[in-house]
């Protein structure tokens, strides 16, 4: 086996390992239950991707997935190939163009692609996101073959690399990664330039062969903007989800300070958290990781001082660079709810870059194999828990929403359409976030059928949650035109029952059900939660008529 495959198989074993609960994962999340079908008979109306958020290619992938009858299958299937061939695609990128050694490689793309800062890994519509993140480095590595190739083969790999990257562009912020691959290649084609030339010229003709010999990469992002703006535009409530202006450098400033907490901070401070609490959740990690320190780097390669700081200039431009669009249009991540970590999919790199630097310094103390296994080693192995710590809350998440929702469909459906959900969950010491309305309704639905549901976690809301619904609603593009919050009213009190435990032993238990058969699902999820329903007007809410119009419903 050459050294190169000996790499790549170690780094498929830790991914496939890392993202190993993924695949017992099957539970819908949030907007999932907007445009996912958990079982055929259930209806959704996906037309608002296209005709109010502007997003064909989320509507192709969600068609589709749906079409099949086994959304969840798929849309695992396309979040495990993003994250399987985008990994490989990077590391043979970075060690193709020698910017990396193997086990530099190998620890980079594990960084990047078990990042726990992006909290939604387990979340089944935004596989779109991992996938369209995978694909710009699978694009990557066919720009990098082509730049090398002759002929028809040169002609194919072309085309192929600018449907991968239009393809990526599904999400929008991979634009801002795509830029720094179109720079990449101009450093490259300015290297075949003559010293003779001089800077400023080199620099020009550099800039006018890139834009001569590549024009598809340049028009690339224009064409998707014009498509979507052509043919897709964003209407009614969506023209208003982003509050696009020119921020202040103050804003700008308060906003890296948020995207930096969410990233970084905030995941630094729950490993140190956990690893307090329960120090031995890290050991599996740890004896993952071990497999990764196994790849020796390379001890003759030298490194240059300008090799060891670039990465880590790299990591603040790319850093300031990813958050900005966001920050333009008027949004902030926050750690506290998984949801809201859906903007720091791609901050993974700016980390790794960093790491690489650190490495890199202490190398030149230590030696290579130590720094690696010391920066890389210890990063990976805090990388890895957390993500696990991430895919356990997500579990223990879908089998409340799965025991909430057989409960409801072994009962007659009371005299009502419109639920509050008093969830006593959220009151419990181990970490669980209120439910969202998609998720209420949508449990609702598969409860009792296709019926004009509308349900809400009565402490996630506003008094005037009805009347804003309603506006949402009837809005032109809204995603909840098959909402219907004018019927009569009814509360659910959904407490923890004789078998709710804390969020890992909950989900020990459940793998032991289900993979060793120890107990019966059905029983063990019977025992989760204590189920009753009054009906009448739900306390604290204002009738549909009576409610202002300053509150927002939350998602």
């Amino acid at each position: 086996m050459s050294p190169l495959l000996r790499a790549i198989v170690v780094l498929l074993i830790v991914l496939l390992a890392a993202h190993a609960p993924m695949l017992l994962n099957d539970g819908l999340f949030m907007d999932d239950w907007l445009v996912l079908k958990p079982r055929p008979d259930y209806f959704i109306d996906i037309d608002f991707l296209l005709n109010g958020a502007g997003h064909p290619i989320f509507y192709s992938y969600d068609t589709f997935a749906n079409w099949t009858g086994a959304p969840v299958v798929v849309m695992v299937s396309l979040a495990l190939a993003g994250i399987v061939f985008g990994a490989i695609s990077l590391a043979l990128t970075a060690t193709r163009l020698g910017l990396l050694d193997r086990a530099e490689a190998v620890g980079f793309a594990l960084i990047v692609w078990t990042y726990p800062g992006y909290q939604l890994w387990a979340g089944k519509a935004n596989a779109v996101y991992v996938f369209s993140f995978g694909l710009l480095f699978i694009g990557a590595w066919l720009l990098t073959l082509a730049f090398g190739a002759h002929g028809l083969r040169r002609v194919l790999l072309r085309v192929a690399c600018a449907l991968v990257f239009l393809l990526s562009f599904a999400l929008n912020s991979t634009i801002v990664l795509y830029a720094f691959v179109v720079l990449g290649l101009f450093v490259a084609i300015w290297r075949e330039g003559s010293a003779a030339d001089g800077f400023v010229r080199r620099t020009w003709l550099a800039c006018w062969r890139c834009a001569l010999r590549y024009p598809e990469l340049a028009v690339l992002p224009l064409i998707y903007w014009g498509v979507l703006n052509i043919w897709f535009k964003r209407i009614g409530v969506y023209t208003q989800h982003y509050d696009a202006h020119l921020p202040t450098f103050g804003e700008m400033a308060g906003g890296w300070g948020a995207f930096f907490a969410a990233g970084y901070w905030d995941v630094g401070e729950h490993a140190f958290s956990v690893a307090t609490e329960v120090p031995a959740f890290f050991i599996p990690a740890a004896v993952l990781v071990a497999i990764v320190l196994l790849l020796r780097p390379d001890p003759k390669r030298a490194t240059s001082a300008i090799a060891t700081v670039l990465p880590l200039v790299l990591a603040v431009v790319l850093f300031l660079a990813l958050s900005s669009p966001y920050l333009i249009a008027g949004l902030r991540p926050l750690s506290t709810h998984f949801y809201e970590s859906r903007h720091l999919l791609m901050f993974g790199v700016p980390f790794a870059l960093t790491l690489l630097a650190l490495k890199r310094l202490l190398e030149r103390l230590t030696g290579p194999t130590a720094a690696f296994a010391l920066l890389f080693g210890l990063g990976l192995i805090t990388s890895i828990s957390m993500l696990w710590s991430g895919y356990l809350f997500m579990q223990a998440r879908a089998l409340k929403q799965e025991a909430l929702a057989r409960d409801l469909a072994a009962r007659v459906q009371p005299a009502a359409t419109v639920y509050a959900l008093d969830d006593g969950f959220f009151d419990s010491k181990s970490r669980h976030m209120l439910f969202g309305l998609a998720e209420v309704t949508g449990m609702l639905r598969l409860a009792w059928g296709n019926q004009p549901f509308f349900g809400f976690a009565l402490r996630a809301e506003r008094p005037d949650i009805l009347r804003k619904m309603e506006e949402a609603r009837t809005a032109p593009g809204s995603a909840f035109h098959h909402f219907d919050p004018s019927g009569p009213q009814a509360t659910i009190s959904f407490q923890p029952g004789p078998g709710a435990a804390p969020n890992q032993a909950l989900v020990r238990k459940y793998y032991a059900c289900r993979l060793l058969a120890r107990c019966d699902v059905a029983e063990f999820l019977s025992r989760l939660a204590q189920v009753t329903i009054k009906v009448g007007p739900i306390p604290g809410i204002l009738p549909l008529d009576g409610a202002s119009k300053s509150a927002e419903p939350s998602r």
